[in-house]
């Protein structure tokens, strides 16, 4: 049985202009005294023009300096409690008192851990700095709209339907499925490559890999699968994932094409027509 501990947890806020009340998540701390656990995980350093292009006109190295000077402090805090000089509670309460800074903290909240709490902290630092649900389902919602723009312009909309292709032990749900059963299945599924860590990218079009992968071991794979990705298009560790990504994806079977390229888009659309 999985261990479930309570613990509490702050959002870290920066927020350089007190009178506008304007702020942006940067980190997360996390106590969970039952285990003597405090710890903290903030936003990488050099990562700044996300808070640049925020604050118009702010420093970068004002950011970069309040980031290290709260990192060092914070892991003052973790080493007293590891090491029993501190209950993480009186930590914890210490770390999150109401203070004029650049660096705040919000209110504080409870979680139950369910399993070692770096997993929450990381999960929780994911939400609400990385804001992972907005790049990987926000954005892949954008992405399906257009699409479903495009189809529907070309009078191709109704050839298409959201299904689940596989059986069920192994089902994958797909947006644009076609109906048409004289012709070879056609699925399009929008794929974002445009996130701000190469590791992301890798992560997201590993997924989409394995599902291909086992479709076709399961024997359900779709006679063609296009895959339309929004892809990086500026930084080169980003870039070279996404053409990674992009390649395997290929070498897999599929399509893959930007969104941008309707043109190729409504090519293979067009073979699900009625």
């Amino acid at each position: 049985m999985t261990l479930r501990v309570p613990c509490q947890y702050s959002i870290i806020q920066f927020m350089p202009y007190p009178e506008t009340g304007e702020f942006a998540n940067v980190g997360v701390v996390l106590a969970c005294p039952q285990m003597r656990y405090l710890s903290a995980r903030i936003a990488p350093v050099r990562r700044t023009k996300r808070i640049t292009d925020f604050f118009d006109g702010l420093d970068a190295r004002v950011y970069r300096e309040a980031l290290r000077y709260i990192e060092a402090d914070l892991q003052r805090f973790a080493n007293v409690v590891l090491h029993d000089q501190m209950k993480a509670t009186v930590a914890f309460s210490e770390i999150t008192r109401p203070r004029e800074a650049l660096i705040r903290y919000g209110a504080i909240r409870t979680i139950m851990s369910d399993g070692h709490p770096d997993d929450t902290l990381q999960r929780l630092y994911e939400r609400f700095v990385e804001r992972d649900f907005a790049t990987k389902e926000y954005h892949e919602t954008a992405m399906r709209q257009r699409l479903d723009d495009l189809l529907a312009n070309a009078e191709l909309r109704s050839c298409f339907t959201e299904a689940v292709i596989g059986d069920e032990n192994y089902p994958v749900k797909f947006p644009f499925v076609s109906i048409n059963p004289d012709v070879r299945q056609i699925v399009i599924k929008p794929l974002n490559l445009d996130q701000d860590e190469p590791y992301k990218i890798f992560e997201h079009g590993h997924a989409w890999l394995g599902r291909i992968a086992r479709l076709r071991k399961h024997g359900q794979l779709p006679g063609t699968v296009l895959f339309a990705i929004d892809e990086a298009r500026d930084g080169e560790r980003r870039m070279q994932a996404a053409a990674e990504i992009s390649a395997d994806l290929r070498g897999a079977g599929a399509i893959v094409e930007p969104l941008r390229n309707t043109d190729a888009i409504l090519e293979v659309a067009r073979q699900a027509k009625m």
